[in-house]
């Protein structure tokens, strides 16, 4: 019995060995994201850009991911406290701690424009807009175009909890402009044939979608750069965001 319960006190050991051993990758996954970008279940993301990232960059580097659901406003605090591997969407512009980061570059460009209801006369140019009028935004986003507008009251923001609920609010009529990114504009469309959305778009800003790579997390950048560059090289972005056109 003594030798039993030796070995079996041995496999237990091993076994946690094991366990303490076995490597995730942290990927966070920000509660306000919604489709083509994310789609939770309760929270676990599930579907969208962000998950169909994640699993090719798990068979890139053959580590298993894991999904740490976050607010926006905490997912800087965790890549400090070293409990995030890995976050993307997002350039080191978005975050006030740019250098707590390993940059991937590039990996795609994301425009974002202002659009109008069907009724809403197309402006040239953002000073073609009317004074006073109002913009449907997201909440907590700067629009560096835009941004000296509303805080000289030319323009007025009003806020909504996601870039979904913008393209409610302009398919109610609600405001007669809004603010989205081409790629959220472009899905919204394709599944509401009836938006009463503008067929013109003024683009006022393309930045650079990358991920940045926590200096504190535990998967090495150079890992993780080196499955981006394999990526590109066989034109995985591409064909994941083709998905969502």
């Amino acid at each position: 019995m003594k030798v039993a319960r030796c070995l079996a006190l041995v496999a237990c050991l091993i076994a946690v060995q094991h366990v303490d051993a076995a490597q995730t990758l942290r990927y966070s996954a920000v509660s306000s994201w919604n489709m083509p970008y994310g789609r939770f279940d309760g929270e676990q993301l599930v579907d969208g850009i962000m998950f169909d990232l994640a699993i090719a960059i798990e068979k890139q580097v053959q580590i298993p991911v894991t999904f740490v659901a976050l607010s926006r406003k905490r997912v800087d605090g965790a890549a400090l406290s070293g409990d995030l591997d890995l976050r993307c969407y997002m350039t080191p512009q978005w975050t006030e701690l740019p250098d707590q980061y390993v940059w991937s570059g590039k990996l795609f460009e994301v425009t974002d424009v202002i659009f109008g209801t069907d009724a809403t006369p197309a402006p040239a140019e953002v000073d073609d807009i009317p004074s006073g009028s109002i913009t449907s935004t997201v909440l907590g986003y700067g629009y560096p175009t835009l941004d000296a507008h509303f805080a000289s009251g030319r323009l007025k923001r009003e806020d909504a909890v996601d870039q979904e609920k913008v393209n409610l609010k302009m398919t109610a009529g609600r405001t007669p402009y809004g603010v989205s990114e081409t790629i959220a504009l472009n899905w919204y469309q394709r599944l509401t044939p009836k938006h009463r959305h503008s067929a013109w778009r003024l683009p006022i800003s393309r930045h650079d979608f990358q991920c940045g790579i926590p200096k504190k997390g535990k998967i090495p950048a150079s890992t993780i750069l080196k499955a981006f560059e394999a990526m590109k090289k066989s034109n995985q972005f591409d064909e994941i965001l083709r998905k969502y056109r």
